[in-house]
């Protein structure tokens, strides 16, 4: 559901928890505040080391004081290097806040029944 924020809305499939996404690359949870979403609408361009198994954010980095895309790139290279990220079993990722590109979706497996609220979960 759009909302006048810009924002879309909808259930996570996982938690049943409200969800939101600006542009439909990232889904974060919408209840709460969501700082990487306030840092793409105050701030520059960033790029962000993501540990993807853990699910949280290891370092951010600002690239304001780089001359031109070259350079950033370059960044982007050193930062690969440096927290080695093309080596087997590293779960790094970097992301650029200047790649809006939305990739497009798998198909969702089938949305299961939610059990009744305080029954127990099964695997």
């Amino acid at each position: 559901m759009h909302e006048d924020d810009g924002g879309i809305y909808s259930l996570c499939r996982h938690c049943g928890r409200r969800i939101v996404t600006w542009g439909r690359h990232r889904w974060t949870i919408a209840d709460g505040l969501d700082m990487t979403h306030l840092a793409e609408t105050v701030s520059g361009r960033f790029l962000t080391v993501l540990d993807s198994a853990g699910e949280f954010v290891v370092r951010r980095f600002t690239v304001d004081h780089l001359p031109d895309e070259e350079a950033i790139e370059a960044f982007k290279l050193e930062l690969r290097e440096r927290y080695r990220m093309d080596e087997p079993g590293n779960d790094l990722t970097l992301l650029d806040s200047a790649d809006k590109k939305a990739q497009r979706p798998r198909k969702p497996p089938p949305m299961a029944a939610r059990a009744a609220p305080g029954s127990p979960r099964t695997a």
